[in-house]
């Protein structure tokens, strides 16, 4: 039982030694995996937190931008309100008026009317095919009364009002992302 045994300690052994040394390699080989997993797994939660901030801007951004473009809408509504009560009020002013029918000068007409439609074409894209019908006219086509020029006057005044809530809502968004931006460069925050 001497020699036998001893070649089967001996095999025991180095069957033992391989099986640790498979075991090692492996163990080794797996900890390497799991040390990949766990910084990919950072990498990944940096990304996502990284995007969760571009997203919390940018729905911020456009709330804030959605509130500014209803701030705007809603004062463009009270004074759209405002001029249409206003040019009921002149057309009763002047429905009395004997000199409401008198003819502009025709080189004066012609020069508003021109602007007008040059206004319109370049805002609509094409050319309207005739004055404004906006007020009661007995006048010939293409002439422009005294009191058609007064009720232009009104709405004119409206929609330059208009167009000023609307820049000042451009002004205040531009003016908010200039901040925004100032404040990222001085924090080295992404947006």
């Amino acid at each position: 039982m001497g020699p036998e045994m001893n070649r089967i300690t001996i095999i025991a052994g180095a069957t033992a030694l391989v099986i640790i040394a498979t075991l090692a390699v492996w163990l080794v080989s797996t900890r390497a995996d799991l040390s990949a997993a766990e910084s990919d797994k950072r990498v990944l939660a940096s990304d996502n937190a990284l995007q969760r901030e571009a997203i919390a801007t940018q729905v911020f951004n456009i709330n804030r931008f959605n509130q500014t473009a209803a701030n705007a809408a809603h004062a463009s509504a009270l004074t759209s309100a405002s001029s249409d009560e206003a040019l009921i009020e002149y057309r009763e002013i002047l429905r009395h008026e004997k000199t409401c029918d008198f003819a502009v000068p025709v080189s004066v007409a012609r020069g508003l009317l021109g602007y007008a439609n040059r206004l319109r074409a370049s805002a609509l894209g094409a050319a309207p095919a005739g004055p404004d019908t906006a007020g009661d006219r007995t006048a010939a086509p293409g002439t422009l009364t005294y009191c058609q020029a007064v009720l232009w006057i009104q709405p004119l005044l409206a929609a330059v009002e208009t167009a000023n809530n609307q820049l000042a809502g451009i002004r205040e968004i531009e003016q908010q992302r200039a901040q925004q931006s100032t404040q990222t460069g001085l924090t080295g925050a992404r947006p």
